[in-house]
């Protein structure tokens, strides 16, 4: 039986699957922190993948999918802040040399977003936008059954939106201004420094339901997300918003604030729903891009 793997970088760990000619996974497994960086880590990321093969011997490799947080340019990754070391090597490469099959890469939000086009949310959609919340910021604006990627494979890249005018937390002063106030990272920093006492994000969103105080420092975060997505729905004139990424486990309180958003601010509200992979839409996302590689050898446009 042919199948592929899918590798699907974020940035708190890597989530390795296989699966078979239809998209359907058969196993999954995943790698944790990728401080260690370089290619220590990445031997451990394929080893990881060798092992997936290894647990279903009649699964005949055919090709691999590459879902990578930061802008993809053909062979390079860049902007990837939360990868130490990735910016330096040809992954495609890497990965080619160790399982001799075609691989495919490409930015995991925009991945996601194909994964929601074939099989998901956005199927049949005109103009579509995946909104993807989780340890960064990050959405895909979809047409028809397109992903578009920008003159330089960055749109999309909502981390580097402004709050306001007066915002100076800038990409060129080193900052993603909106990431770092309410991407998953940002909340928890801010909740630990404001609180004083170490916070994940799920414990922030867990308090808020019976703390005054902690669902007003959310309420704030959530307002700043509806702000903006209603920005990008005004520009975008979507028929769907899909939610991903791991602040989507939370979609309930995500749902009430963006929503209330979009009436008051878009001409045209869009319909707001949550991923139909829940937080695994990028490596459902690395999967297709795996049965892609089968047909076509790595060419990132």
């Amino acid at each position: 039986m042919d199948g592929v793997l899918a590798f699907d970088f974020g940035g708190t760990k890597v989530a390795v699957a296989l699966s078979d000619h239809n998209g359907h996974v058969l196993a999954e497994n995943q790698v944790g922190s990728v401080k260690s960086g370089g290619m220590d880590f990445l031997r451990t990321v394929i080893a990881c993948g060798q092992d997936l093969l290894a647990s279903r011997e009649e699964t005949h490799l055919v090709g691999i999918g590459i879902g990578m947080c930061g802008v993809v340019t053909k062979d390079q990754i860049e902007l990837a802040p939360n990868l130490y070391g990735m910016e330096k090597v040809n992954l495609c490469a890497i990965m080619t040399a160790a399982f001799h099959v075609p691989v495919r890469m490409e930015n995991d939000v925009k991945a996601a977003a194909l994964a929601e086009l074939h099989r998901g949310e956005l199927a049949n959609t005109d103009y579509g936008l995946y909104v993807n919340l989780g340890t960064g910021v990050s959405v895909s604006m979809t047409y028809g059954d397109q992903v578009m990627r920008g003159h330089n494979g960055a749109s999309g890249e909502i981390a580097y939106l402004m709050q306001n005018r007066k915002d100076n937390k800038t990409y060129q002063s080193g900052h993603a201004s909106f990431e770092e106030f309410a991407s998953g990272s940002g909340i928890a920093r801010r909740a630990t420094e404001h609180f004083g006492t170490p916070l994940t994000t799920k414990e922030v969103f867990d308090l808020a339901k019976k703390n005054e105080e902690y669902r007003a420092f959310v309420d704030e975060a959530l307002s700043e997300i509806g702000y903006q997505i209603a920005n990008l729905s005004i520009f975008w004139n979507p028929q769907k918003i899909v939610v991903g990424g791991g602040m989507a486990a939370s979609f309930s309180l995500l749902r009430a604030v963006i929503e209330e958003r979009l009436k008051q601010c878009v001409p045209y509200p869009p319909k707001l729903v949550r991923s139909h992979f829940k937080q695994n839409a990028g490596l459902y996302g690395a999967v297709e891009l795996g049965l892609i590689a089968a047909r076509a050898k790595c060419s990132n446009q």
